[in-house]
C-alpha cells in the first residue's frame, strides 16, 4: 500500500485519548474518521469512510510510534487529573412561576 501524501504524524504529538497501547501493539484513531486502527509497516491500513463506499482520506497515513506504553500511560493519567480539576458552570435557577388554583376552586363567573 502506498502512503496518501500527507505529512506523517507522531503518536507523541496526538492527544493521549487518540492513542492506545495493548501490550506491545499501539492502536491509533484515524484523524479523519476517528476509527481505531493498528498501524502496519508504519502506516494506517486502508479502510472505508463512514458511508462504507469511499475510501477514508486517512488511509495510508504514515505514523511514527515514538512513545512507550509507560510514557503514554503517564500522559493519560496527567490529562485525566487535569480534566478532573475543571469545574462546570453553576446553574442558577430563576423563580418558579406561581401555581394556578385548581379548577374546582375557581368561582363560577355568572
Amino acid at each position: 500500500m502506498r502512503h496518501n501524501g500527507r505529512p506523517p504524524i507522531r503518536a507523541g504529538e496526538l492527544p493521549p485519548n487518540l492513542v492506545m497501547f495493548t501490550g506491545s501493539l499501539a492502536a491509533i484513531a484515524c484523524p479523519s474518521c476517528q476509527t481505531w486502527r493498528v498501524p502496519r509497516r508504519g502506516m494506517l491500513p486502508a479502510h472505508r469512510a463512514a458511508d462504507d463506499v469511499t475510501r477514508c482520506p486517512g488511509s495510508g497515513l504514515r505514523v511514527q510510534v515514538d512513545l512507550t506504553a509507560a510514557q503514554w500511560q503517564a500522559r493519560l493519567h496527567a490529562a485525566a487529573r487535569q480534566a478532573g480539576l475543571r469545574r462546570g458552570s453553576r446553574v442558577h435557577l430563576g423563580a418558579r412561576p406561581p401555581v394556578p388554583p385548581p379548577v374546582f376552586r375557581i368561582a363560577r363567573a355568572a
